[in-house]
């Protein structure tokens, strides 16, 4: 058990998420840096947590600290791992190394401070997080109030029941294997999928969205990150886009919004679409995000800058395909 001293700034019980109902409303939810909770989960002998929109099962929960992680007390013995962004952790009011399984004692208290690199920080249990399923996933959604706790982030006084995991002394120590990169190469360059409409765009505009630096702005969320820059050029809208669709020049008939959809209304400020997506939307979509590259924009804090570079569609699979394979195959070796 964990007991909850105090809930960060939002705290969240993640896993891959529960993909396939967006026709229901629900977006899928799950860690945004989801390759950040895999680590974790590898390092503690759990389920690896899936790239996100996969048909695998969506691995152990863990938490998802954002900017400022909680303070927790632990009520049993357990292997915890921490990755993704650097929170200072310390344990009893001493450093605790990140990117090693490392034994917790009942009775210790584990805290966090604010961001030192990165934005989300993610804690990876032995046996993970015991909450009820929603839709097959432990997830938290939290505008829809589904998943993890009572479908919120964590506050103090909530307590956190863990499943049971193997014998906690073999994972102490327990680091990663040196072919999985810790941390992202490029970490402000961002792969996009041109497209579905980037057709709306003129050759400019596109021009423009891939060779500018944006920069994060602070009205972002699971849901959407906008971004600041230069207005983005489109053409002409077809007729029968201004008879049946908004009044804007980037208004569309509304459709599906895919998770990392980049929307550009009027033109200005697009919008990344992250793992709490809307289901569908009227605006002009100029590019996609690939899965592999979700956990690098949810890695950036407000007023940091990035950069698109497109990339062909069969290109961003075959790089999830190779990511998750080497995470599976560094699950295998460690059970050997």
């Amino acid at each position: 058990m964990i007991e909850v001293i105090q809930g960060g700034i939002q705290t969240t019980i993640q896993d891959g998420g529960r993909p396939g109902h967006l026709s229901r409303g629900i977006p899928p939810a799950g860690a945004q840096d989801y390759y950040a909770l895999a680590l974790g989960n590898l390092l503690v002998g759990n389920d690896l947590t899936p790239p996100p929109l996969s048909v695998e099962p969506p691995g152990h929960a863990g938490l998802e600290m954002l900017l400022r992680g909680p303070t927790l007390r632990f009520t049993t013995d357990a292997a915890i791992a921490l990755t993704g962004a650097d929170m200072a952790p310390t344990l009893d009011g001493k450093p605790v190394p990140m990117l090693e399984a490392v034994l917790v004692r009942a009775g210790q208290v584990l805290a966090f401070g604010y961001v030192k690199r990165g934005a989300r920080g993610y804690l990876a249990i032995a046996g993970g997080i015991d909450v009820p399923l929603y839709l097959k996933s432990r997830a938290t959604y939290i505008r829809g109030s589904q998943g993890g706790l009572e479908g919120r982030a964590l506050k103090a006084g909530d307590r956190l029941k863990l499943g049971a995991s193997a014998a906690l002394t073999k994972m102490a120590g327990r680091r990663l294997p040196s072919a999985l990169a810790p941390w992202p190469d490029e970490p402000n360059t961002i792969r996009v999928v041109l497209g579905p409409q980037d057709f709306m765009f003129t050759p400019k505009g596109i021009e423009t969205f891939l060779a500018v630096d944006w920069k994060l702005s602070p009205v972002s969320d699971r849901m959407g990150m906008r971004l600041i820059g230069p207005k983005l050029d489109l053409f002409e809208r077809p007729a029968h886009l201004v008879r049946d669709a908004g009044s804007g020049p980037a208004d569309i008939v509304d459709d599906v919004i895919p998770v990392g959809g980049i929307q550009v209304p009027g033109g200005i400020e697009p919008i990344v679409m992250g793992v709490e997506n809307p289901t569908a939307g009227g605006y002009a979509k100029i590019a996609t995000v690939i899965s592999s590259d979700l956990g690098k924009i949810g890695q950036l804090t407000p007023g940091s800058s990035l950069r698109f570079r497109a990339i062909e569609a069969a290109d961003a699979a075959d790089i999830a395909r190779r990511q998750w394979a080497a995470l599976k195959r560094a699950a295998k070796e460690m059970r050997s």
